[in-house]
């Protein structure tokens, strides 16, 4: 089995969201850097915020391979398919400008999780999703032209209605068309909504862009019940070589995590 490269969540703001390292920004470096972790995805609400975390994760050797949006709808209410055109421009734009900065970084690619929205605030869920195309297909449009990947992540039914599934989000991407657009799959949400993860994982095959883990109850790796030796055999066998990046609630503390994610992929891809 391949070796993917590790990352973990972390953000250099004071998040209204729990399951990212909201510690010292240099202190969850720092642990990343000793524990052999590649690389630190950043939650940023905005731009410059990603160019200050990417120039301090280069001085301990780690790499941004993606970006987090979703603070802008936790903290803003920015959502690409409110019913208001003024947010929903305000939400595009502010994607736009962290799709720059990620282009200047070096960055991975940009996700787009929770600022799509709920889907309960346009008229219709349909209605939702429409907005939701048209939206994605000019960011990825300006992604691709900056060498930007977007990454589309599938989020659980209590989180949004707009895209739950694997299915739902390989329909996305075909709805949309774009070259630059990827699915980012996540354990956790996976484990709500796909009956088989192994089977999900497999059929979205190369459109995977990036994949989160974090067990079942959204700790890390090992403190649920998630098999991830077959998960993240299931994830070799389409292919895929990039990031696996832990989006976890940090307890009991931030080394116990990093440690636990660390050698769940380090058991997990020493076999043959």
């Amino acid at each position: 089995m391949p070796r993917f490269k590790a990352a973990m969540v972390a953000t250099p703001v004071k998040a209204r969201f729990e399951a990212v390292a909201r510690e010292d920004f240099a202190r969850v470096l720092a642990v990343l850097r000793e524990l052999g972790f590649d690389g630190v995805e950043v939650s940023v609400l905005e731009p410059e915020q990603l160019v200050t975390s990417a120039a301090m994760a280069r001085e301990y050797s780690l790499e941004v391979p993606a970006v987090g949006t979703g603070l802008n709808f936790l903290h803003y209410g920015l959502s690409l398919t409110h019913p208001d055109p003024g947010v929903r421009e305000k939400a595009y734009e502010r994607l736009r400008q962290i799709t720059e900065a990620a282009a200047r970084v070096g960055a991975g690619g940009v996700i787009v999780g929770l600022i799509r929205g709920r889907g309960d605030e346009a008229p219709s869920l349909e209605a939702a999703y429409e907005l939701l195309v048209g939206q994605l297909a000019k960011l990825c449009a300006y992604a691709e032209s900056r060498g930007v990947k977007l990454f589309i992540e599938p989020l659980n039914r209590y989180e949004s209605k707009l895209v739950n599934t694997v299915a739902e989000g390989l329909r996305l991407l075909e709805d949309v068309g774009c070259g630059a657009l990827y699915l980012l799959l996540d354990t956790f949400h996976m484990n709500i909504e796909e009956r088989i993860i192994e089977d999900s994982i497999r059929q979205a095959g190369p459109r995977i862009g990036h994949f989160h883990i974090a067990d079942s109850n959204r700790l890390a790796p090992g403190l649920g019940h998630l098999n991830f030796g077959s998960i993240l055999a299931a994830l070799a066998d389409t292919g895929y070589t990039g990031y696996v990046s832990a989006e976890i609630v940090v307890k009991p503390d931030l080394e116990t995590a990093a440690r636990l994610t660390a050698n769940i992929l380090r058991v997990a891809t020493s076999g043959p």
